[in-house]
């Protein structure tokens, strides 16, 4: 069996079993890390479908669709026990791959890490009249405006621009393409004094709200996916700091992200959790 052999058995077990996904995820399932990607059936902008596929003795790994309700574990066929040398070309095909594919996602990071820092110095202050400013009543004087679209930066905790998030005057959010999310964040308020309570949570508006009703400074990681890093890197540079994990409410999906991911960082980093009465904007 070769790497290509198991990574076309164990797409084929996921559409046997109503996951198909509807865009190209070989080359991603060799980072061996779980991906997400959009599904047949899925709305526009969702992603139900994650999988993660490992090569160790024999090619195992699982997947499966929130919307469906699928979750299946899938391994070789014993039909197909590997010889010693077999099991050896396959780690090799894969560490390769992986390799490669680690190596694509570092040049497409550095790219648009040049971007982001390119379009962030070379466009004007954001405008107060901006459609979503309004709508959430931002303070625009730390953004900037490119266009009719804000722009967030995303730092590293070097104080490094890595990506840009850019909202429409409609609230349609983006990063730059291929660009680096993971560990990444963007602040609220008054760092300077120490032991004082901080809060982290998912949105820009949403952080720019608690700010402004708790005037405590605040912590913007962008995404659900994302709390539990920038949790995890505040807490390693900043335990002076009494933490609360801002959770969305994501009860209109089908699962609760949001809060899951908030809960999950509170506990690895000892901090409290804030739900919201209502939906979070």
């Amino acid at each position: 069996m070769s790497y290509h052999d198991a990574v076309t058995d164990f797409i084929a077990a996921m559409e046997i079993e109503g996951v198909k996904p509807v865009e190209p995820i070989a080359t991603r399932l060799a980072s061996g890390e779980l991906i997400r990607f959009r599904c047949d059936g899925d709305g526009k902008g969702r992603q139900n479908g994650w999988a993660i596929l490992y090569f160790d003795d024999r090619p195992a790994g699982a997947f499966g669709n929130y919307r469906l309700g699928v979750s299946r574990k899938w391994k070789a066929g014993d039909d197909r026990s590997l010889s010693p040398e077999e099991r050896a070309a396959l780690q090799r095909e894969w560490a390769e791959a992986k390799q490669r594919k680690l190596e694509e996602r570092q040049r497409s990071e550095a790219e648009a890490a040049r971007d982001a820092l390119d379009l962030w110095t070379q466009s004007g202050p954001a405008r107060p009249d901006h459609p979503y400013a309004v709508k959430k009543a931002l303070d625009v004087s730390r953004l900037r405006q490119r266009d009719n679209r804000l722009l967030i930066p995303m730092f590293d905790a070097t104080g490094s621009i890595w990506n840009l998030q850019r909202i429409d005057g409609d609230g349609q959010k983006r990063f730059l393409r291929g660009g680096r999310t993971d560990g990444l964040f963007c602040f609220i308020g008054d760092f300077s004094r120490g032991g004082e309570t901080c809060c982290i949570g998912e949105g820009y508006a949403t952080m720019a709200a608690v700010n402004r009703s708790s005037g405590y400074p605040c912590i913007v990681a962008f995404s659900a996916k994302n709390i539990a890093a920038v949790a995890r890197l505040w807490r390693d540079a900043r335990p002076d700091l009494d933490y609360i994990i801002c959770a969305d409410d994501d009860s209109h999906l089908e699962r609760n992200i949001g809060r899951e991911a908030a809960e999950a960082a509170a506990l690895e980093i000892g901090a409290r959790v804030a739900t919201p009465i209502g939906r979070a904007a």
